[in-house]
């Protein structure tokens, strides 16, 4: 039986993938690199980052940490579920500001690209930190000590959202993205 448990697995696996190809198409904006970037595709991938782990994924790990909170067993474990919390919401505000700066560069406006590299940098930095201490503490605790009755009423509660670029249905907004990660894996060209 597949479960909420391992949608998340599922979702920092597929995640991680479109880190890597948002990695390597931001570094076309470095000096002297040897390949353009695609600013449609950081587009999509940004929006995609911001709105599926708002709208879904996040949602889903913060109400099944709410039934895990009261079980665990130190303060070690409830100081790594408040710093997970606390990265939800900068992950959120720094995703919408980097959708706001390369939606500007789309528009044609100046943006110190310096500054757009730095923030990006950082946002991927803390998107890898967040989902290696999710992976290490808050997994192995769900699945450690939720049960089979929290698994099912967290999943009652959300009614699971299929993924809208790696789920049954893709999403209009998501084509070029989904045509450019297809071609990427078939090719295997290395990322970054």
């Amino acid at each position: 039986m597949t479960t909420v448990i391992d949608r998340i697995i599922k979702d920092h696996q597929h995640m991680a993938r479109l880190l890597d190809y948002l990695d390597y198409e931001v570094t076309g904006y470095r000096e002297g690199s040897e390949h353009a970037p695609q600013l449609n595709i950081i587009i999509e991938a940004l929006d995609y980052m911001h709105n599926y782990p708002d709208a879904f994924h996040h949602p889903l790990e913060s109400r099944l940490m709410a039934r895990l909170r009261p079980r665990l067993g130190n303060k070690e474990e409830r100081l790594q579920f408040d710093m997970i919390e606390e990265q939800h919401k900068q992950i959120t505000a720094m995703t919408q500001k980097l959708v706001e700066s390369f939606n500007t560069v789309a528009s044609d406006r100046v943006v110190p690209i310096n500054l757009l590299l730095a923030e990006y940098t950082l946002y991927s930095e803390l998107q890898r930190e967040h989902m290696d201490l999710e992976n290490k503490f808050m997994i192995p605790a769900m699945q450690s000590l939720l049960t089979t009755d929290d698994l099912v009423l967290v999943d009652n509660d959300l009614k699971q959202m299929s993924d809208p670029l790696f789920g049954s249905h893709l999403w209009e907004a998501y084509e070029d993205l989904y045509q450019y990660v297809v071609e990427r894996e078939s090719t295997l060209e290395p990322v970054v």
